[in-house]
């Protein structure tokens, strides 16, 4: 019999390691696999491009100098350094170590298997292995996944010392809090949500006991907290050493500039403002949540109830976990100043309030019906997740209908990299190419090989080069200072940003064999017969805005060309993109027309190989007509029109002779069979 039961213990050992080990490994493999998989697909954001810039300066002149003005800590400028020693200079290099910092988060939740339990273990692993916002941002070498590793090591060390008294945690704790003041200036709200989760945390076990105790208690929490520092004071005067060494090294460059050691708390008055000046990045106090229901609802759903089961519980991690989820979303969603990033503060806790929530539920599953009900529900709020970051992460990565993807760099910016790869094929990488355009990062990163690439921040006085950059800003004065003759093309960096490329026309003349890379018209159709013919014109699709490439979407179109999307989210395509249409406009009668476009952006119309209107360029809504006198039949016409972001709006009007203007009617369009 004791045989029996000795047997049947270590049956249940072995499940339950079993049960752990699949706890463990599998939000880690898929975490992976979200953060490692073509980890170069996305564009740069021109955030990356600045960090990139710094990077590059630590590795190639050993220089850098904190400056608490700009561009947060010094601690992700030095850990970037690592891969490239190691790999060389590449986008996988430079985004390495966010990436495995991100998969760290979903290992270091390990240590926390006691508290969390293991099916509580697995879903704040698979919570975080698979949410959009971490993975996205796991994958973007920003400081906040640094800031979220250090922060949940504190918290980690933190139980860990008080389960064990081992004087190796508050070593950790100690240099986990000195990696998190070197990481990013919002540490002081870190801090102040962990201080005032601890007095919550404390007060609740407090009231929990009964009144005539209370005071006891109380008093036993300081004299504990007083025996504690005196049986460790050793331990904390080395915690308190490598909490200053870690900021001394950092702060002063490895002890080659001093002077950074005095931004460690100045830094904190100039970015106090940035939190209330919000430059631009104002969002109202709902925006979190506006973010979590969109793209984290499987946390919104487990993390939520995980409340009730906190402070049902009452013991000190989980009260701790609630007060920390609540107070850093109330505190985050207070200040003024919020991106999309920041909301990984906000997902760190909720993580763990989702497997406190699914472990106790879990404890309540006892027949079959119940499991199979309950792991429907797992595997379909997870499969869930997974779509979402799957096509976050690799389709919709530029979409900025998608809250998370911010000021994104566009994919536009490889066919710009493939236009200049072109021209210096035939001139070689020593071409000269003056970038005078205000905003231009990432582009640094990904000029770096060119090494006549000059980035003026502004129009100079003579501007002349055979590859030029220019936004729309200073457009004008670039033209004004042009010599010789140039052509042009056009391509989106980030919203709302564009970059003309001015190249001169004997070299584009040269790379394209005297041939502009403008799409040929048709010659007139005069000859073409109605049987030849099907109604509607043929549309093509791109991502991009001069309609180059190959399209996504090729299809015949009998619709007339009308369509209003006042905002971004009502789009059916990404922006940038551009569409061309092509086939024969039919005349019922000889005269003069009108042909007009209304757009939001640009739009040009051609009928029979002539420019008829130029409504072209980046612009609001705008009309512009023009008129042609056309003879009876059938002629060639292309319209293409192409959008950058905001809304998008394109109409094509006519006005035949004696008639009135109107769109255009589909019965009059044509294409060939």
């Amino acid at each position: 019999m004791k045989e029996k039961k000795e047997h049947g213990s270590m049956k249940e050992q072995q499940k339950q390691r079993v049960l752990l080990f699949v706890a463990f490994f599998l939000p880690l493999l898929t975490g992976s696999f979200l953060r490692f998989w073509d980890i170069g697909l996305r564009p740069f954001h021109s955030d990356e491009g600045v960090n990139s810039f710094f990077v590059l300066n630590l590795f190639n002149r050993n220089y850098y100098h904190y400056d608490p003005a700009n561009y947060h800590g010094p601690f992700l400028y030095y850990i970037g350094l690592i891969p490239f020693y190691i790999l060389g200079i590449s986008d996988f290099a430079f985004r390495l170590m966010p990436v495995l910092f991100g998969i760290m988060v979903v290992t270091l939740l390990y240590p926390l298997r006691k508290r969390l339990g293991t099916m509580g273990l697995l879903t704040a692993g698979l919570l975080t292995a698979f949410s959009p916002a971490n993975s996205f941002f796991s994958r973007d070498t920003i400081h906040e996944i640094y800031l979220v590793f250090f922060s949940l090591a504190i918290v980690v060390s933190f139980f860990l010392y008080s389960e064990t008294k081992k004087s190796r945690y508050i070593y950790f704790a100690a240099a986990s809090i000195a990696f998190v003041v070197t990481i990013k200036e919002t540490y002081i709200m870190t801090f102040a949500v962990y201080a005032l989760s601890l007095a919550i945390t404390y007060s609740y076990e407090i009231l929990s006991s009964s009144k005539s105790s209370r005071f006891h208690y109380f008093k036993d929490i300081f004299i504990t907290f007083a025996v504690n520092c005196k049986k460790k004071k050793y331990a904390l005067g080395i915690s308190i050493g490598i909490f200053l060494l870690i900021n001394f090294l950092f702060y002063s460059s490895f002890l080659t500039y001093y002077a950074g050691i005095k931004g460690i708390l100045t830094t904190l008055k100039i970015w106090s403002k940035t939190g209330v000046h919000s430059g631009g990045h104002a969002k109202p106090f709902f925006y979190y949540f506006k973010v979590l229901y969109k793209f984290e609802l499987p946390m919104l759903v487990l993390g939520i109830p995980g409340f009730h089961y906190s402070f049902r519980r009452g013991n000190k991690f989980t009260v701790f976990v609630a007060s920390w989820t609540i107070l850093v979303y109330v505190i985050y969603s207070f200040i003024p100043y919020k991106t999309p990033w920041l909301i990984l503060n906000i997902l760190l806790p909720l993580s763990l309030m989702g497997g406190i929530f699914v472990n106790n539920i879990f404890s309540l599953v006892e027949k079959r019906w119940h499991y199979a009900i309950f792991y429907f529900l797992y595997v379909s709020i997870f499969g869930f997740s997974c779509y979402q970051s799957i096509m976050l992460n690799f389709k919709n990565y530029d979409d900025e209908r998608y809250e998370l993807v911010y000021v994104q760099t566009k994919r536009d910016i490889y066919n710009l990299l493939a236009r200049l790869k072109s021209l210096s094929n035939t001139c070689g990488k020593d071409m000269a190419i003056n970038i005078v355009s205000r905003e231009y990062w990432p582009l640094p990163w990904y000029l770096r090989e060119y090494k006549n690439a000059k980035f003026w921040g502004n129009v100079v006085d003579n501007p002349n080069a055979p590859v030029i950059l220019v936004d729309k800003s200073g457009e004008a004065d670039l033209i004004k200072k042009l010599k010789g003759e140039y052509k042009k093309e056009r391509f989106v960096l980030r919203p709302g940003v564009w970059l003309t490329a001015y190249i001169q026309k004997s070299l584009y003349d040269i790379e394209t064999n005297t041939q502009s890379t403008a799409k040929k018209i048709a010659q007139p159709g005069a000859e073409i017969s109605k049987e030849e013919l099907g109604l509607g014109l043929i549309a093509k699709y791109y991502y991009n805005i001069e309609c180059i490439g190959n399209p996504f979407l090729s299809r015949v179109e009998k619709d007339p060309i009308s369509f209003i999307y006042n905002d971004e989210s009502k789009k059916p395509y990404r922006s940038p993109f551009g569409i061309e249409w092509e086939g024969y406009l039919f005349i019922p009668q000889k005269g003069v027309y009108q042909f007009a476009t209304k757009s939001d952006d640009g739009s040009v119309v051609y009928i029979d190989e002539k420019l008829i209107v130029n409504n072209d360029d980046i612009h609001a809504l705008k009309y512009v007509s023009a008129i042609i006198p056309l003879e009876t039949g059938f002629h060639n016409i292309r319209i293409r029109y192409f959008d950058g972001g905001g809304g998008a709006i394109m109409e094509l009007f006519w006005t035949p002779p004696g008639g009135k203007e109107s769109i255009v009617p589909g019965s009059v369009l044509f294409h060939k069979k």
